[in-house]
């Protein structure tokens, strides 16, 4: 679905029989924590962006479960706004300063390859992503 650099946003198609669906996520790839998040209509999650530093957040992976969003995303050079529905994972590379608004109430996991550690999270505030970008070109 998306041509943005850094971020895949893909459709997962449930498996449906008389039981309901599953979504089958993350399969095959090793893992130590799911986090599930709820969260109320008009949130905005996010505003950050990873230096990929957590091998978590390289890439950073989330599927939403129930509910719609406002997906935005920057990059060095381009800029995302899309909306998002269920049934989306949504996958993140580092140093892209990204953020979701909840449309509606939402549900969404986080896979995390690693337990989370709050004193340790790879995680940097959107206001500094700018000059976080230009110290780079200078690297």
């Amino acid at each position: 679905m998306s041509e943005f650099k850094g971020v895949t946003i893909r459709k997962i198609e449930p498996i449906t029989d008389e039981k309901g669906s599953v979504y089958e996520w993350c399969k095959g790839i090793d893992g130590k924590q799911i986090s599930i998040f709820y969260r109320k209509k008009g949130i905005i999650a996010g505003n950050h962006y990873h230096k990929g530093d957590d091998p978590s957040k390289n890439p950073e992976r989330f599927f939403l479960i129930k509910g719609k969003v406002e997906f935005h995303a920057i990059n060095k050079k381009e800029e995302l706004r899309t909306i998002i529905e269920q049934g989306h994972e949504i996958i993140i590379m580092p140093k892209i300063l990204h953020s979701l608004k909840a449309i509606t109430d939402i549900i969404f996991i986080e896979y995390r390859s690693t337990i989370y550690e709050k004193q340790n999270p790879d995680t940097y505030p959107g206001e500094t992503y700018k000059e976080y970008i230009e110290k780079e070109k200078t690297i």
